[in-house]
């Protein structure tokens, strides 16, 4: 279907959101609780965008609209800068550090509120490590508590039995507030620690012991190298036997 965005004729799917549709296209619309690889949130409305459908003109996030023909979509405005510029301001007094949103700040010309105090810590409660954690299947972690002390963590801040130590919430958050600390014995992240998964053949770390055998299945441990080579020794062998 054909929507409009930014002036600009856009081929877009059935099933995209306006997001989806415009980074197809290259089209700038900022974000920072959105992932191609997981649910959406919807969290942090840095995405809002003007539409103008069957005459009626509205404002809505992005990430959460589905594209319907005809669409025309304004991506940079008055009224979109107004708004950006206020969760910008708040989101910079959850995440005074965060490089990301610095950088957001500046594109938009944004100084920080004096009365917004910053708090400790770097979460925006985006949620998308959360949902990572669902992707796994571990559901180790969820946002615990309400209100100014809302927090993401483990079920009553204790060791998840369900956590494997992948770090994938580490991955997908956009502050990188997730604290993962790698040493040469293993790994601790949400107060518990793993120990690592080596390669039996040549002894490289291909994770912790639980990430491991949660995504192969395997009890022998043998990384990636080793396996195409055992794979291609085989095979070798194998049409040495033929001719």
């Amino acid at each position: 279907m054909n929507i409009l965005i930014d002036g600009k004729q856009v081929l877009a799917q059935p099933e995209d959101t306006i997001l989806m549709a415009a980074r197809r296209e290259g089209i700038f619309i900022p974000s920072l609780c959105y992932n191609e690889a997981t649910e959406p949130t919807h969290s942090c409305r840095l995405c809002m965008v003007e539409i103008q459908e069957n005459g009626r003109a509205d404002m809505v996030a992005s990430c959460a609209y589905k594209v319907k023909e005809g669409l025309v979509v304004t991506t940079e405005s008055e009224s979109l800068y107004q708004v950006r510029k206020t969760l910008l301001r708040l989101l910079y007094a959850q995440a005074p550090e965060n490089s990301s949103i610095v950088a957001l700040m500046e594109r938009y010309q944004v100084v920080p509120k004096e009365k917004l105090v910053p708090k400790e810590g770097q979460c925006i409660l985006c949620g998308l490590c959360v949902e990572a954690c669902k992707k796994l299947g571990a559901a180790a972690i969820s946002t615990i508590h309400r209100g100014v002390i809302k927090e993401v963590n483990t079920p009553y801040g204790i060791q998840a039995k369900n956590c494997i130590g992948c770090a994938s919430c580490a991955g997908f958050c956009p502050t990188h507030c997730i604290t993962v600390e790698d040493t040469e014995e293993g790994r601790t992240i949400w107060n518990k620690k793993f120990k690592w998964a080596r390669c039996e053949v040549c002894g490289a770390i291909v994770g912790t012991e639980q990430h491991y055998k949660a995504s192969t299945g395997d009890t022998q441990v043998i990384c990636p190298d080793c396996r195409r080579k055992t794979m291609t020794d085989v095979f070798a062998d194998t049409l040495g036997e033929l001719y």
